[in-house]
């Protein structure tokens, strides 16, 4: 049985890390048909299960491996990510709080915290918690980014423009940072430097879709009707995320506007 566990577990894990989540699923439910109460087992087909954007079930993978396990950080982060991404906001500052109580010296942990406190509108707490981790890792990208966007969203766009540019003198391929930058300078009318930088961000994660939603504004800025349909349609096929459907729907009307315009 211990044998039949680890081989499936192994065989799990690879199919994980070469993208084909529905085996890995496969693989990990085999081993929690075979070992009930090993948690590894509940975690990984959680981890495959969330791929696959099954969250529910996810969800239910992971609470199930907490329950032999309830001091997994990982696994709570993971919880908290699937509550954040479903707006369950009050959920999920509870499950970062508790990875957090496990893993204090983890700066990402309270980089969460902040994420969530600022979709709570509760900018300064977000900025608080994101200003802990990087006294604890001031090299931290993703608390930079966080930083910036708590910035922006108070209008402070200088403190912004420097958060997102350090993150970037520390990581130049990072996506999500040219991004908010160019997202930045979009809403300062700088159409030039918004382009630039969200080009660079497509080029660099072609898979990140809101670099392609405000191409398609900047273009439509511009009277480059053609090439803003084309980056409106790319933003669509790209964004899965739950949280976009108010979105994605504005973003299906402006295409069948402009479509009826040009014919």
């Amino acid at each position: 049985m211990t044998g039949l566990f680890e081989e499936n577990l192994h065989a799990g894990i690879a199919f994980l890390e070469d993208g084909d989540y529905v085996k890995a699923a496969e693989c990990f439910d085999q081993c929690v048909k075979e070992k009930p109460e090993d948690p590894e087992g509940h975690f990984r087909l959680g981890s495959a299960l969330a791929e696959q954007g099954k969250l529910d079930e996810a969800l239910a993978s992971y609470l199930e491996g907490l329950r032999f396990e309830p001091a997994n950080a990982e696994s709570l982060t993971a919880i908290g990510d699937i509550h954040f991404e479903a707006g369950r906001y009050d959920d999920a500052l509870s499950a970062y709080r508790k990875a957090v109580e496990i893993r204090p010296d983890d700066p990402d942990g309270y980089v969460s915290i902040g994420l969530v406190l600022n979709c709570m509108e509760k900018p300064y707490d977000a900025i608080s918690s994101y200003t802990t981790a990087l006294e604890m890792d001031p090299l931290n990208v993703f608390a930079l980014n966080a930083l910036g966007d708590a910035y922006y969203g108070l209008d402070q766009r200088d403190k912004a423009i420097e958060a997102y540019r350090k993150g970037i003198e520390i990581d130049p391929d990072d996506g999500a940072a040219h991004f908010n930058l160019g997202e930045l300078y979009y809403d300062m009318d700088d159409l030039d430097n918004a382009e630039a930088e969200c080009l660079e961000a497509i080029r660099l994660d072609p898979s990140f879709p809101l670099p392609y939603l405000t191409m398609g504004s900047i273009c439509l800025d511009q009277e480059r009707v053609t090439d803003a349909v084309t980056y409106f349609e790319t933003y669509l096929q790209k964004e899965k995320s739950p949280r976009a459907d108010e979105m994605i729907r504005e973003v299906k009307a402006v295409l069948e506007g402009l479509k009826e315009e040009t014919g």
